[in-house]
This record gives C-alpha cells, structure tokens and sequence, in this order.
C-alpha cells in the first residue's frame, strides 16, 4: 500500500467527516466529527509534512486569548484546579480541532462549496419542516419556538442561523464564479429560511438579519438602485410574514420592553447587572472559569430574578465575570483585529463575508452565550473556528503545501 494512497485515503475520510457533520448538524449526535477529523489529520502527518506561511496576526490573537485564560485559571485563588482545567480544555483548547485543520487537510473550493452546500441543504429541508409546523398549529401545542426536526437547542439553531445564513445569501447574490444553478439553490435557502426565521420566534436573530442582509446587498451589488430594490423587497417580505404569525408580531413588539412582564428581556438585565457585579468585585482574574453559575446563585442573584441561568446571556461579560480584564482584553482586540482585517478591503468578496458573519455572531454575543461555551451550543465555536479557517485559507493569509516525508 503506497504513501500516497494512505494519505488520499485519509484526505477523504477527513473530507467525508465535515459532509456528515454539515449535513448531521442539527441532530443531537453523541459524535464529535471535528475531532474525529483532526485526528485523521494528525495521523496524516507521519506521511507528510505540512510546509506553513503564515501573513496575518490571526492565530497570534487566538494563541494570546487562550493563554491569558489559562492564566487567568493559574492565578486565581478562587478555584479549585482540576475542574477549571478540564472545563478548560472543553472549551478553549477542543474547539481548536476545527480551526487548526487548515494546516492538515486542503480545502480546495470545490470542497468548500460541497460542506457548505450541506449546511445549506439541511438548513432548507428544517426550515421547511419549521413552516409546516407552524401552518400545523404545532407553535401552539409545543411552546413559542419552532426547531423542526433538528433535536438541538433552539438557541443552536439560532446560533446557526447567524453564522451561515448571511455566507449563502452573499453567495447567492454576488457576482462570484461559483456555478449559477449553485446560487439559486443558495438563494432559495434564504427565501424558504426568512419565513422559518420568522416563525422560530427569536429576536435577536431578527435584529441581526435587519442589520446584517442589507449591509450584504450594498456590498455585494455594485448596482445601488437594484440593492435598494432588493433592500425593499426583503422587508417587505418579512412583513408578510410576519403577518402570518400574530404572535411572532407580538414578541416583535417587546424587543425594546425592559418591563418585569416581560421576563425575557428583564430577566436579561437582572443577570447582566449581576454579571457586572461579579467583575466589579472580581476585575483582574474574576471569579473563576467555570465558578459563574455556583457564585451567581449563592451571591449574585438578583431576588426579582425567575431563572437560574448557566450564563448571563452574554458572551462579554461572561468572559468578564469569569476572567476579568485578563481574559477579556485579548478577546476584544482579537475581534477588534478581524474587523480591522475584514475591513481592509472590503470589495473582496472573502471580507464581506467574513465581515457579515463576524457582526451577526458579535450581535448573538449581546443576548447569549455562543462563543467557547459548553452545553447545546457549544458546537457554535466548532463551527465558527472552521470557518475562520477556511477564510484565512482563501484570503491566503496562511498557506500550507504539503510534502512527502
């Protein structure tokens, strides 16, 4: 058996992992795919070696991140080693798995057009069964939030959504070379998702894509009467939608409501008041990663407050509240720089969608907790790290060449 069958051998079977994973994803599988696929990848590297140029600051901010969280845990006398380093581990080292596989497998374009294409067929086929669920009445008998046949969290499919929703609407719409049969099917996901969006009742993706999708139109189209069209027929759109769904015209109503009878939006304060509270007290190192939920029920609670949650709903003053100043700053220049690189030439159709992904997500980070959380949503970082690398692939700051050993 050749070395060079071996290693195609395990190219596709890394390339098989990421098309079950997209088209699996809103299953709740007790299988980790990335980390499967990143294994296959180490065991790759006994035949090759990878030959790597790096031309950005991007894995020099993550690195930096990490490590001040790290040592965030090493110094903070509020907590007990082990199980901080575990929670550790789970959730800022794993998630890595999927990132670092630019520098074990080649993502060419048609690959990427293949896993991203997956995604996009599972995300059209849930939103379809989300909108006979709710011509069903099933909103009703279920609760206020749609899922379809996805077995995930609501606030993972969500979390999806803002991630990889605005990447197939910028490709369905501008001028690129991918095949036009490929943009129509791209473009009715959007048509068929913007009603199941709709219907699923969460707000924050609401005002995400309000922002989000015309920003996509101005950058993409070069036309600005047409964007403008297009502008007004997606809201006009979405309002008859919207019209179909008296209480999704409701919920729509209450996104400003800071009214204790509005307990989602209060209950978000409490907690973010309480989060606060906790880096006020606790502001170089904070109270200790994964210590959130115990101080927040035994010191931090507000006694207006209805839940006990896990996290405060957003992801900020979770890193705040867990690492203080230590574990935020990183983070914050980490974003702060990939704006800055998404920006830099913004005609670049790899930056408007990395741009687009990157506020929509930043806009989720407000209301939840999605960026290196455990839990329902944590295959969110998985999916966000994978697409950071491959933007870092096709923007050509890093490239790898393989070669035999």
């Amino acid at each position: 058996m050749s070395k060079n069958f071996l290693v195609s051998s395990l190219d596709n079977l890394i390339f098989f992992c990421l098309v079950l994973y997209s088209l699996t994803f809103l299953f709740d599988l007790k299988i980790n795919f990335f980390i499967i696929a990143f294994s296959l990848g180490l065991i790759k590297l006994f035949f090759v070696k990878p030959i790597i140029q790096i031309h950005s600051k991007h894995l020099h901010f993550i690195i930096l991140f990490i490590f001040c969280i790290f040592v965030s845990i090493i110094l903070n006398p509020n907590i007990i080693f082990y199980p901080s380093f575990s929670e550790f581990i789970s959730r800022f080292i794993k998630p890595l798995s999927s990132l670092l596989l630019i520098l074990l497998f080649s993502f060419t374009y048609k690959k990427t057009l293949i896993i991203l294409s997956g995604f996009s067929f599972t995300l059209l086929l849930n939103s379809i069964f989300i909108i006979l669920q709710f011509f069903q009445g099933d909103f009703i008998n279920t609760g206020t939030r749609l899922t379809g046949f996805s077995s995930q969290h609501y606030m993972f499919l969500s979390g999806v959504n803002l991630l990889l929703l605005p990447i197939i609407f910028t490709l369905s719409i501008h001028n690129s070379t991918i095949p036009k049969k490929l943009k129509y099917f791209f473009l009715i996901t959007i048509i068929i998702n913007i009603p199941a969006i709709i219907f699923e009742n969460t707000r924050i993706v609401w005002i995400a894509f309000s922002i989000v999708f015309p920003l996509i139109i101005i950058l993409s189209l070069k036309n600005k009467i047409k964007a403008f069209l297009l502008i007004i027929i997606l809201f006009f759109y979405s309002f008859c939608c919207f019209q179909l769904s008296p209480y999704s015209t409701a919920r729509l109503q209450t996104i400003s409501s800071t009214e204790y009878h509005t307990q989602n939006n209060y209950e978000r304060i409490l907690m973010w008041k309480s989060a606060t509270n906790m880096f006020l007290d606790h502001p170089i190192l904070g109270v200790g990663l994964g210590n959130y939920y115990q101080e927040y029920t035994s010191n931090y609670q507000s006694p207006l407050s209805r839940e006990n949650q896990h996290q405060p709903h957003n992801n900020f003053l979770f890193t705040l509240a867990e690492s203080g100043i230590l574990g935020f700053f990183p983070l914050l220049i980490l974003f702060i720089y990939m704006y800055y690189k998404a920006l830099y030439d913004i005609k670049n159709i790899f930056q408007i969608l990395m741009l687009s992904t990157l506020l929509s997500y930043n806009i989720n980070f407000l209301t939840d907790s999605v960026f290196l959380v455990l839990g329902p949503l944590k295959y969110l970082s998985y999916i966000f790290y994978l697409y950071l690398g491959i933007y870092l692939v096709f923007n050509k700051y890093i490239i790898v060449k393989f070669i035999s050993k």
